[in-house]
């Protein structure tokens, strides 16, 4: 595991990783309320003057999801959190030093109605030594409901700056 380019705590750190590779880790449930749709529709503009989004009567009406729904960005903005929590149950790094590093792929598969309980289920996907000490982490992440029905699936990436991978790293802060 060791190159010429990495140290041996570094090596350490990843080695112990990639043995976490393929494991899962799940967040605590959470909701999404309404005001919080609503609020989200207002400062990000994102839903802005959309029904399914902010009137509740009217998609309970005439929408087939029994009311109004979740905007899918909106959902994304939830990633953080709960994959900091659910990659707690698995590995822990310096999130101070690991960057969001974009997604491979990102898909709303289902409409998320408003005031459902969710979580985050994910899955370590890979660890890739980088130069200087470093690697890119992937997860594949799902947000999923209580019935199991899934509403969004990612591929998402952190670059692990050498800082993050370290023993004092590994010990002080969760990740995500």
């Amino acid at each position: 595991m060791q190159t010429a380019e990495t140290s041996p705590s570094i090596a350490t750190a990843l080695a112990r990783m990639k043995q976490k590779i393929g494991q899962e880790g799940v967040s605590e449930w959470h909701r999404i309320t309404q005001d919080m749709v609503d609020r989200y529709a207002e400062l990000s503009g994102d839903g802005a003057g959309e029904w399914i989004h902010l009137e509740p009567e009217r998609a309970a009406r005439e929408a087939p999801y029994g009311g109004t729904i979740v905007q899918g960005f909106f959902q994304v903005s939830h990633l953080i959190r709960l994959s900091g929590e659910a990659m707690r149950t698995l590995v822990s790094f310096d999130m101070n030093h690991a960057l969001n590093y974009g997604f491979d792929r990102l898909r709303f598969v289902r409409p998320m109605p408003v005031g459902v309980r969710f979580r985050a289920r994910l899955r370590l996907a890979e660890v890739t030594p980088k130069p200087n000490d470093s690697a890119l982490l992937k997860q594949d992440v799902l947000l999923e409901l209580e019935d199991g029905t899934v509403t969004l699936a990612a591929g998402w990436l952190f670059f692990l700056g050498p800082r993050a991978l370290t023993e004092s790293g590994e010990q002080d802060h969760g990740a995500a």
